[in-house]
């Protein structure tokens, strides 16, 4: 059989080798997916939805609490039976027998039973249920600002990752043309010194500023793997194939900024502001609560029940055991009560001024972070006015370290100045390239951090969505 030409055979390696790394190419990754796929799969946002739901469970066993209580018994005896006159505090231990029915000791077995049926339901409670509700519902609000305020919190921690990952994306870039740049002039130097056009020191100083270089490469992509790592670990993405999408920097980010109503003082309704103010909300629904727990309950009660005995009035012990199981007798028993516990009032008292207490910590403990993140917004505010100034420059700047590498570079080869012109021109556009992105990272810090203050990380957001 014939073989192949060695061109089809090539062709065929090449096809395979092309589509492998098609598959092992890495996929971008974009901010908004990125915050919706950690606030979906992170551990910790499943544990607060499932707090939530328990929350809306418990208000449900606060409201049947009304509900009457109605206990049903049934009970056989077989014992003797003697008591004396008197009373007794009841310790809960001690079988109830009553009457005395003979002057002495009686060793006689007797058989007994009695069956009870006993309704005790409090249907006035002077607002005590209704209070109690009103916790139970204050609780599930804070409990929803808390899953709120993990969820902004988490989102937050996302995209100062993300962010941070973008700008080391990018550094790594910086490294690269760099890199790329000073083996360039490496290979043309060694060229020129073996043609005896340069001298050997030129050489030298190429490859030690080449490795310098590739150190400073290696660094960079060191830091890029390590927040690629974190990021594959937040969204669950479950590879590392993934690279970030600087879209965003190439269509003129800055001009998200104007799509922002950003205000000079922190909305209530801002999830770290909503959580402390829940919380101060939930107290004083406690602190109700717990002054309405000491008001008085007007409950009806109700009890029937059966007796029966092997005992009678007439015939003292019998010898027929199972007489004591036949029910002979019954009963039944209704009634109001209410009932107040006057010794309470005192105990009311300390209950409720220590809830105040709580109360007042917590509406400080509201203000103080108003402040705070009132503070910071202002201060957000004029630092992103400043940097979108000095942004503006960098274009210019730029592009003349651009020209002046590329100058020292065609000078070099003509002869006409030194290596170190030309390495201190590559210095500059490195340094250069490097502050732009800087610079561009803090702004982009600077417009989320706006966002987020201003409640308005979904507008944020957009600007990434593809």
């Amino acid at each position: 059989m014939q073989l192949p030409h060695k061109s089809i055979v090539y062709a065929i390696i090449t096809g395979i080798i092309l589509c492998y790394n098609g598959i092992l190419q890495a996929q971008t990754l974009n901010l908004f997916d990125a915050v919706n796929k950690t606030l979906s799969n992170y551990p910790l946002i499943k544990q607060r939805e499932a707090q939530l739901a328990s929350s809306k469970a418990h208000i449900t066993t606060v409201n049947d609490e009304r509900l009457p209580s109605l206990k049903l018994m049934d009970e056989v005896n077989y014992g003797i039976a003697n008591s004396v006159p008197g009373a007794y505090f009841p310790m809960g231990n001690i079988p109830s027998t009553s009457g005395s029915i003979f002057k002495s000791q009686n060793g006689d077995p007797s058989t007994g039973s009695v069956g009870i049926s006993y309704l005790d339901w409090p249907v006035f409670t002077f607002g005590y249920y209704s209070a109690r509700t009103k916790e139970a519902k204050a609780n599930m609000a804070t409990q929803q600002s808390v899953l709120n305020s993990e969820k902004y919190l988490l989102t937050n921690n996302i995209i100062t990752l993300y962010l941070d990952w973008l700008k080391k994306y990018r550094l790594l870039q910086v490294e690269t043309e760099n890199l790329s740049r000073s083996e360039t002039i490496l290979n043309a130097i060694r060229a020129n010194v073996n043609s005896g056009l340069k001298p050997g020191v030129d050489s030298s100083t190429a490859v030690a500023t080449y490795a310098h270089d590739r150190m400073a490469y290696l660094q960079a992509n060191n830091d890029y793997q390590n927040d690629l790592i974190a990021i594959a670990t937040f969204t669950g993405s479950g590879t590392i194939h993934i690279e970030p999408d600087t879209t965003i920097v190439s269509n003129g980010f800055p001009d998200a900024g104007n799509q922002l109503q950003t205000n000079d003082s922190i909305n209530i309704n801002h999830p770290i502001l909503d959580f402390y103010q829940k919380q101060y909300e939930q107290q004083l629904a406690r602190n109700k609560s717990i002054a309405r727990s000491y008001m008085p309950k007007l409950s009806l009660q109700g009890a029937g029940w059966l007796r029966a005995s092997s005992i009678s009035p007439q015939e003292g012990y019998s010898a027929n055991l199972a007489k004591g199981i036949e029910y002979s007798r019954s009963n039944y028993l209704f009634g109001a009560v209410l009932s107040l516990n006057l010794f309470d009032i005192k105990h009311r008292y300390d209950k409720i001024q220590e809830g105040r207490y709580e109360a007042d910590s917590r509406k400080y403990a509201l203000e103080t972070q108003q402040l705070g993140l009132n503070q910071l917004l202002q201060q957000t505010n004029s630092a992103y006015a400043t940097e979108m100034q000095k942004l503006k420059e960098f274009p210019a700047e730029l592009q003349a370290a651009r020209d002046a590498y590329n100058q020292q570079s065609a000078l070099y080869k003509a002869g006409l100045n030194t290596l170190i012109d030309v390495t201190n021109a590559l210095y500059v556009l490195k340094q250069t390239e490097t502050d732009y992105v800087l610079a561009q990272d803090e702004l982009l810090q600077l417009l989320y951090q706006k966002a987020a203050l201003s409640n308005q990380t979904n507008i944020f957001l957009e600007k990434f969505k593809r």
